[in-house]
């Protein structure tokens, strides 16, 4: 992939739950608002080609198969990439359009290439999700009829990859190289059911500040393996995934608290837990992570 203390634990708010806006059939009609709103969502790259008349006109251009081929596409747009423009990209999650994408500004033509490798990447090499950062532009229809928020991408919060290159990534920066392969297969165990977990249980719009925060420590994979590293070294397993308000925070940040609560499997379900929470700032486009992480034991 191309990337406050226990003593006041008390008095933080209430853990806010994930976003209660499930993604799936009950999407359709939904209203999307709040241009400018920033959005740090996951997904898969779609693309479609939103009218008749425009579906003709690159069918002239490339040939058989037409646009609805990706491969054929993509290779026209490698002769001819400024008929990116032509195509509506889509950020889909769990097959379903999300986002359009439509970037704008100096760097516009690198987004669009970045958009076209995340295609290509998914079709050739098995990429399982892209990260998407940017603006709340506007909207506009999908040929499904859904209107889609326009979200116009911020190149540094862009990134593919899939689950076993990220959890390579993240031991390999470690300096783990020559682990254990029973070690290394824990703790790639371990990251895979947080991503999982992250990716469909608790899936999102990435709208909302704790759901940017949660997808961003999903994205930003290192610390969860520093985690895991701890946890199963005491032979724990994942319970719980928590994002609240931090009750520590730097002037004009957002900070958002991820909290990992791991149980002893083997062990009475009244036995100790273990808590481990990293602080995320949510405020820029492009979130990032606040100080070290914490861990604590509680009942």
């Amino acid at each position: 992939m191309d990337q406050q203390d226990a003593s006041r634990e008390d008095s933080v708010a209430p853990a806010v739950e994930p976003s209660p806006t499930a993604v799936g059939p009950e999407v359709t009609g939904w209203r999307p608002d709040g241009v400018g709103d920033i959005v740090y969502a996951l997904g898969t790259i779609g693309y479609d080609v939103p009218t008749r008349s425009r579906r003709a006109s690159l069918h002239q251009r490339m040939g058989d198969p037409g646009p609805d081929d990706p491969a054929g596409l993509l290779a026209h747009l490698d002769e001819h990439p400024h008929d990116a423009t032509a195509v509506q990209w889509t950020l889909n999650l769990q097959g379903m359009p999300i986002y359009a994408i439509e970037p704008t500004g100096a760097y516009a033509d690198a987004a669009y290439e970045l958009l076209r490798r995340f295609l290509r990447e998914q079709i050739e090499e098995g990429v399982e999700r892209v990260s998407l950062a940017g603006v709340v532009s506007g909207t506009t229809l999908h040929r499904s009829g859904l209107e889609l928020p326009v979200v116009d991408p911020e190149i540094r919060g862009m990134y593919s990859w899939t689950t076993e290159a990220l959890v390579t990534s993240v031991i390999e920066a470690a300096g783990e190289e020559q682990v254990a392969e029973a070690h290394r297969e824990a703790v790639t165990t371990g990251v895979q059911n947080f991503l999982e977990r992250v990716y469909y249980e608790l899936r999102n719009l990435g709208r909302e500040p704790h759901e940017r925060a949660l997808n961003f420590a999903a994205t930003n994979a290192f610390e969860v393996e520093r985690v895991y590293e701890r946890a199963i070294g005491d032979d724990m397993e994942l319970d719980s995934i928590d994002v609240e308000p931090s009750s520590v925070c730097p002037p004009g940040s957002n900070c958002w608290d991820v909290k990992l609560v791991f149980f002893f499997p083997n062990q009475p379900a009244t036995s100790v837990r273990r808590l481990y929470r990293f602080t995320i700032d949510v405020a820029d486009v492009v979130p990032a992570t606040v100080g070290p992480m914490r861990s604590w034991s509680i009942r």
